[in-house]
């Protein structure tokens, strides 16, 4: 009913012509009702199937290929916040529990290693998750500090899309602008800079999620300050705090760390894996992101100055002494 009530707001949109950003085309993946059940959903087989809409002359990809697309990105997420930010949200669902709720997952993660066998690990593997484990620790005290500073913050919650991968967004086959965005089962009431958060961690990661070799993972600043032009070229009248934007990021890759080093514990129970060890090094893969984009936090604050946003100068110095 989420994606229902979302795509059926954005094609209204459409119809009256009130998207006035430019004259390119958005689309909407819009869910096709069943002959048979006059349903959304199709039980076939003990599953459930859906069609949706689709969307002719576009592609997706898994890692940019040039700071244009980083633009289009950070402008594709910009329309679809706006399109979006007078959607009512008392009419939303919440369809995943403790979805973007970092202290779960910092939970989580303390009463798996607590109760965890590690000697049924080879001594390598071991060692891997030992080291995580460390580094991990030391950041997960500033982490719950940091989330306590924020929740005073009383920051509004709007309309998000949930998990605005690079891969969600389609882009034109021929001008590579964003047309839409896509999956939207975890769109929800949240917060606009876990968006943008979540969207920079998949867009900044050139090497991506699960790069052949790990030393070539790094935390693309150019990449981040084109997205930034692209997203703050369209006003947001719902845009609040943007400042905590570097906090925001900052916690996310640490969650993500988290959550693949937690699945690879519980014997992989959520992220689907090609081989066994898949979570943890994707874990891994995430936490050497961190300590780069820690590295490039004083670059990012002068990023968000130059568009006119302030940021935290205590938390560039607490973070940094993490690492």
């Amino acid at each position: 009913m989420n994606h229902k009530l979302i795509t059926e707001h954005i094609k209204n949109k459409i119809k009256k012509k009130d998207l006035k950003f430019d004259n390119k085309r958005w689309e909407v993946p819009f869910l096709i009702k069943c002959n048979s059940n006059n349903l959304y959903l199709l039980p076939y087989h003990s599953e459930f199937w859906r069609a949706m809409k689709y969307i002719d002359h576009t592609l997706s990809f898994d890692i940019l290929e040039d700071n244009k697309m980083a633009y289009e990105t950070g402008l594709g997420l910009a329309k679809f916040h706006r399109i979006c930010s007078d959607i009512d949200l008392t009419k939303l669902e919440n369809t995943i529990k403790d979805f973007h709720n970092t202290k779960h997952y910092i939970a989580q993660f303390n009463l798996i290693i607590k109760d965890y066998n590690f000697i049924k690990l080879d001594d390598k593997v071991n060692k891997r998750v030992q080291n995580l484990i460390v580094n991990l620790s030391n950041h997960i005290l500033y982490v719950e500090y940091l989330l306590g500073y924020l929740m005073g913050k009383s920051i509004q919650s709007n309309l998000i899309h949930g998990d605005p991968k690079l891969s969600n967004f389609l882009f034109d086959i021929q001008d590579k602008y964003v047309v839409s965005l896509i999956d939207l089962d975890t769109v929800s009431s949240g917060y606009l800079l876990s968006d943008l958060a979540d969207c920079i961690r998949s867009i900044c990661n050139m090497a991506g999620e699960d790069s052949d070799k790990i030393e070539n993972v790094y935390f693309d600043i150019n990449c981040c300050q084109y997205f930034l032009k692209g997203y703050f070229s369209i006003p947001n009248e719902k845009a609040n705090y943007f400042e905590f934007l570097p906090e925001f990021i900052y916690l996310i890759i640490v969650e993500l760390t988290i959550r693949f080093l937690n699945d690879f514990l519980q014997s992989n129970r959520y992220f689907k894996i090609k081989y066994q060890t898949h979570n943890l090094y994707r874990a891994e893969v995430q936490y050497r992101l961190l300590t780069s984009f820690i590295t490039q936090i004083p670059t990012l604050s002068n990023s968000l100055h130059e568009i006119g946003i302030s940021t935290n100068s205590t938390f560039v110095s607490d973070v940094q002494k993490i690492v």
